[in-house]
């Protein structure tokens, strides 16, 4: 779609999105809420309500001089940076309503607020996100020609604190699981804030041996337990020093996929461990084996000695007993089972605010 004026963006900012990033759908109610005050940093939200707000100084103004200058050649460059970085915020807005069917931004609140390193994450994939496809989102919407040479300049990054750690994060999942960088990014764009951790567990879960091991009927639950195991080491971003450098950050990120790769690990030995019956079945071939082997081992024994019960033999084999089976040994009855002795106990199977720039 080719916008030709500023509201015929506002009106078609959503559905590009949506377009570019093939989502199943935006949250965006087609609703421009009050504008955020022209002194505050903040460029736009996105409102629990599912409406948008924007800062006329960073957004309006820029994207109204950008039309009123239509087909401009050779444009200062620091003004088509200012129109660049106002997209930027357009589109940044935008994602953060890109939502998985059946889900709507709104229902992220809770966990944007309250959980571990969910805004971190957030916001820090959002941000990569929009300049990963900014040049896309300008072609569809023909801004290019709106205003030549935008492509060629860059606005700057927000949330630096934040996107290191996100770039650690994707760089460490993408280099384990064999997903490239900017596949994973908009598969974490295109959900909302409380799914992202999920999504991301599910590439790695995939992408390891687990789903040769895990039932079916455990799948979610295992990825779970990754996406939870991640959440609290990607929130050690925020408690750095303020002076801390990119390639700190960036550990923090890869420690944080580190973390869900150890919950991997867990669940890989956990699902490897065979049930109780299996083990109890295993233990009691291996007796019999034991004591086939002792049987055929005696010279002296006649073609017509009995075959001794398992549970005999087994304690024949236990005890190195040599020689002819003792063949007047009787079997136990079940009363007298515990005379022979402690058995061994098995280990029992494991189960299986707003967001805003």
């Amino acid at each position: 779609m080719k916008v030709s004026t500023f509201r015929d963006l506002m009106r078609e900012q959503a559905e590009a999105a949506v377009r570019v990033s093939g989502a199943h759908h935006s949250s965006w109610n087609n609703r421009l809420a009050a504008p955020i005050a022209r002194d505050r940093p903040t460029g736009g939200t996105a409102n629990w309500d599912n409406s948008i707000s924007y800062n006329p100084r960073h957004v309006d103004e820029p994207l109204q001089d950008m039309f009123r200058n239509a087909r401009v050649h050779n444009q200062d460059r620091a003004d088509l940076r200012r129109y660049r970085d106002a997209l930027r915020v357009v589109l940044h807005e935008n994602v953060h309503l890109l939502a998985a069917e059946g889900r709507d931004h709104s229902q992220a609140q809770t966990a944007f607020a309250n959980g571990p390193g969910v805004r971190a994450f957030e916001e820090s994939v959002t941000e990569l996100y929009a300049h990963q496809r900014l040049n896309d989102y300008i072609d569809d919407l023909g801004l290019d020609q709106i205003a030549p040479g935008i492509k060629d300049v860059r606005s700057p990054q927000v949330y630096k604190e934040f996107t290191p750690a996100a770039e650690g994060f994707v760089a460490t999942v993408g280099r384990r699981s064999g997903v490239s960088r900017d596949e994973l990014i908009e598969r974490l764009a295109v959900v909302t804030a409380d799914q992202k951790f999920r999504v991301a567990a599910q590439v790695m879960f995939e992408n390891s041996e687990l789903p040769g091991l895990v039932p079916s009927d455990q799948r979610e639950q295992a990825i779970g337990q990754i996406a939870r195991a991640m959440g609290p080491a990607f929130d050690q971003v925020g408690r750095l020093p303020a002076g801390a450098g990119e390639a700190e950050r960036r550990v923090v990120g890869a420690k944080a996929a580190g973390a869900g790769y150890r919950a991997i690990g867990q669940l890989k030995k956990q699902w490897q461990m065979p049930a109780p019956e299996q083990q109890v079945e295993r233990g009691a071939g291996a007796e019999q084996r034991q004591a086939a082997q002792l049987g055929r081992g005696g010279a002296s024994q006649s073609a017509d000695t009995p075959v001794l019960p398992p549970d005999i033999a087994a304690a024949a084999a236990r005890a190195g007993l040599s020689g002819p089976h003792l063949t007047s040994a009787a079997r136990l009855e079940p009363e007298r089972q515990g005379a022979r002795g402690v058995g061994v106990t098995l280990p029992a199977q494991r189960p299986g605010a707003e967001t805003q720039r």
